[in-house]
């Protein structure tokens, strides 16, 4: 069994460790972990020199399925350009390759409620065309258009 005197935390073991830097415990072995300081997370060891950092890149919820990423025991899977995706997240959106996924989003400089194709960086007002715009629900799986 484990317990971490910093977090309170009592559970079977998975063999879990407490990231100082994270602040939380994580599912380990530590010894496949490595905590990079400018992502501010604690990532596979695999990607130690191998990774694009994006600051504090964890601090933010999944673009998919819109959950926190650094207190998740969902693993994350981190693309090419450095963000992260919950794995199953990534999963997900690789199989959906024949489906449009679309977002309602809210409009910060019109107001309008729209719903758009989804895009992990921004996606665009469909009425004033701005990209300030926040995500204003979760995702809506479209059949995809033959073209």
């Amino acid at each position: 069994e484990y317990y971490c005197d910093i977090c309170h935390l009592f559970d079977k073991d998975k063999k879990q460790y407490h990231c100082q830097p994270c602040g939380i415990c994580r599912i380990g072995p530590k010894e496949k972990y490595f905590h990079c300081t400018k992502c501010n997370l604690c990532l596979a060891t695999d990607l130690k020199d191998n990774h694009k950092c994006v600051e504090n890149v964890s601090r933010q919820n999944c673009p998919v399925c819109m959950e926190d990423i650094h207190t998740s025991r969902i693993e994350a899977h981190v693309l090419p350009c450095g963000h992260l995706l919950h794995k199953c997240a990534h999963i997900l959106y690789t199989l959906c390759m024949y489906v449009f996924l679309c977002s309602q989003i809210i409009c910060n400089d019109c107001q309008a409620h729209c719903t758009v194709s989804f895009h992990v960086l921004g996606m665009k007002c469909s009425s004033c065309g701005s990209y300030n715009t926040a995500q204003d629900g979760g995702l809506i799986a479209a059949p995809a258009v033959n073209t």
